[in-house]
């Protein structure tokens, strides 16, 4: 995402533009004087109040600009706006989907979750591994996890035969923005860690094409601050994307089966892969809290980035 800040406060502008360039990687700030034409292929983020622009320039501008309000109560139906002290992930959240929506993409990720994908070297590993990483998340971090299984078996199910359309009316909720609750469709075990509420076995998420999964994806994270997508071995085209976008890959292996998960991951996303050798001694132990530490950072300001920090 391409951002064009013009903020006349200055001590709040750099400041700004600090946690937005280092909470992703992918957005590009761009720091815009008053020509606009600086602002190219940008959506802007503003402090000068639509009031004080002429008409003819508001009207042209709506479309790709998020003003700053000083108070939550400042709000115009016509423009886009967001709180001066809205947190980092609910204002990156409000400038993506007005990015996606200026760009024509439907539904893109939404920035208020973390995307964190699992590549294992056989599915039998992948399950367990998944979820004592969420299990670490959430005793070490607190916040929200869910796991997304996106293999085609799904190790995730309840044993009850649940209506094989209940993901497809989810779809269709999040679609025609109908404001439904996600209690009905996930469920949460006694170590916290999320799942989708489908059946054991065969896995329709794994059907789903790359806008049905953006979707999906963009839906869930309203509610959850990281989303740990399972895709265990199954390396299919759409699952290779969403690698690409996630803020880490994690993959567990054992050495004995040539993956090529680096040919995979060949645009430069192999930077963001975490390897993770199992042993099934204390070593596995040891990498997953280095694990963890590449995740989240060491530091006091690398902690969840989560949308109810």
């Amino acid at each position: 995402m391409r951002l064009g800040v013009m903020i006349k406060d200055e001590d709040y502008r750099n400041a700004l533009v600090h946690r937005l360039s280092s909470y992703d990687n992918d957005i590009f700030v761009n720091v815009i004087g008053n020509n606009i034409k600086d602002a190219s292929g940008s959506v802007i983020l503003t402090d000068i109040p639509p009031s004080e622009l002429d008409n003819r320039v508001l009207t042209a501008l709506k479309p790709r600009t998020v003003f700053i309000t000083a108070s939550e109560k400042e709000t115009r139906e016509d423009c886009y706006t967001v709180f001066k002290f809205s947190s980092i992930p609910e204002m990156i959240s409000e400038l993506s989907l007005v990015y996606n929506r200026w760009h024509g993409i439907a539904h893109g990720m939404d920035h208020s979750a973390r995307l964190i994908t699992v590549c294992c070297e056989s599915d039998a590993d992948s399950a367990e591994r998944c979820r004592a990483l969420a299990g670490q998340i959430i005793y070490m971090h607190g916040g929200n996890v869910l796991i997304l299984p996106l293999s085609y078996i799904n190790d995730y199910g309840v044993n009850e035969k649940l209506r094989s359309n209940s993901l497809s009316r989810l779809l269709y909720s999040i679609q025609s923005g109908r404001k439904s609750s996600l209690e009905g469709i996930t469920y949460t075990d006694s170590y916290g860690v999320s799942s989708l509420l489908l059946s054991k076995g065969y896995n329709p998420v794994a059907y789903l094409d790359e806008d049905e999964l953006r979707t999906l994806i963009f839906g869930l994270s309203k509610k959850y601050d990281i989303i740990i997508a399972d895709a265990a071995s199954c390396f299919r085209k759409e699952n290779i994307t969403l690698m690409k976008e996630s803020e880490k890959i994690v993959f567990f292996e054992r050495g004995r089966r040539v993956t090529g998960i680096e040919e995979i991951l060949n645009d430069g996303s192999a930077e963001k892969l975490i390897r993770i050798k199992l042993t099934g001694g204390t070593e596995d132990v040891i990498a997953m809290d280095d694990c963890m530490k590449k995740i989240f950072g060491t530091g006091r300001d690398e902690s969840i980035k989560s949308g109810n920090s």
